[in-house]
């Protein structure tokens, strides 16, 4: 009995131990991450295709039946800044972060359209459909967020979304908006975990091919409307580029009507052609001009916010390193101060047993001899 007694602390400091190391294994970067927040990037970037693809259709459908030149221009700068900040959002390192900034922008473009709101009145008689589309957008992003969270974790997050509408409100088609990662991380304090795992390589490497694959298509169609923006501020509208086409071949027939006939006359109308391509050249690098300059801007942005992204998930990496550190060494100390104990109990017992042994061993003979002699004087 004793000795078993001796041998359940040991067992239990050895569970310690390995307890100690299994929670050492499941804080090492090739940790995958967990379905949650797995299926939370998928299905944000998900999302932010059918945003980019539902507000680029209701502005195309806009423009096919509108005649004002300021409507179609809020159009396009609608959907240039929607799928702008839409790809922005669901690009994010954190999965549950996208999906929160993902649902924030929803939230923030249903508010900006309402009526009475500083977008209330952008797009005249298509205001309605607008708005009913955002609200859609709203719901489903919500919806979104609902599934893939617990009721409480849910809560939290409605809040800060209500908070951040509330409080950052957008004021223009630009869609200038604070960064919810950092109004996240300081309503959380500096300790907020923002990330539990960075995931596995095959994770990662498949974030950054989603990412490029995402930026390459966002680039695509913003070089487009960004072009038509350009072209229309410029001044120029489709019907005013197939009627200076339409000038140009004309004016090219003329030039070889009169090769048969004038060389003058040739002459001149060349020289009019001429000034007419530079006209036209000179107003497209212009457009071209103020577009490069808006991509510069843009990438400009989008590397400060993944600047400062990456410095809070390190930050969050370093204090959940540090707490790893203080865990591993409470851990370390408390087995030794139990291996201490142990031993000293250990020594005790053997102590004891050793004077139970010695006064038996000593303590027979003795009795037995002292036992005799009252014998033998009786």
């Amino acid at each position: 009995m004793v000795f078993m007694g001796l041998r359940l602390p040991a067992i239990l400091a050895a569970a310690v131990c390995v307890a100690g190391c299994s929670l050492v294994s499941l804080k090492t970067p090739e940790r995958p991450l967990s379905n949650r927040d797995l299926n939370a990037r998928i299905l944000t970037r998900e999302f932010s295709y059918h945003f980019i693809a539902a507000v680029g259709q209701c502005a195309d459908d806009m423009g096919a039946g509108e005649t004002d030149p300021e409507v179609l221009t809020r159009a396009l700068r609608w959907k240039i800044a929607a799928a702008t900040e839409s790809q922005r959002a669901a690009s994010r390192i954190s999965p549950m972060m996208s999906l929160l900034d993902t649902w924030a922008l929803t939230a923030q473009m249903r508010a900006f359209l309402s009526p009475g709101q500083a977008g209330g009145e952008l797009f005249g008689s298509h205001q309605e459909t607008a708005v009913a589309l955002a609200g859609e957008l709203d719901k489903e992003a919500q919806a979104l967020a609902r599934r893939l969270t617990a009721s409480n974790e849910f809560d939290q997050y409605q809040r800060f979304v209500d908070a951040y509408v509330r409080d950052q409100p957008l004021a223009s088609l630009e869609f200038v908006r604070p960064s919810v990662l950092e109004l996240w991380s300081a309503a959380h304090g500096g300790g907020a975990r923002l990330v539990d795992s960075m995931g596995t390589i095959p994770e990662a490497m498949t974030d950054v091919s989603d990412r490029l694959k995402m930026s390459s298509d966002a680039l695509a169609l913003q070089t487009l409307w960004r072009t038509q923006l350009a072209l229309r501020e410029a001044g120029y509208s489709g019907d005013d580029i197939r009627a200076a086409l339409r000038q140009l071949d004309e004016r090219l027939a003329t030039a070889s009507q009169a090769a048969e006939h004038a060389p003058q006359l040739l002459h001149e109308t060349i020289g009019e052609v001429r000034r007419s391509v530079l006209d036209v050249l000179e107003r497209v690098d212009s457009s071209s001009a103020r577009m490069i300059e808006a991509l510069r801007t843009e990438r400009e942005a989008l590397a400060a916010d993944v600047r400062v992204e990456r410095q809070a998930v390190v930050a969050a990496a370093d204090a959940e390193r540090r707490a790893l550190a203080q865990d591993a060494a409470a851990i370390a100390e408390r087995v030794v101060r139990s291996s201490g104990d142990e031993a000293r109990r250990l020594a005790r017992e053997m102590l004891l047993l050793v004077t139970v042994l010695a006064l038996v061993l000593l303590g027979l003979p003795f009795a037995a001899g002292y036992a005799l002699g009252r014998a033998r004087r009786g």
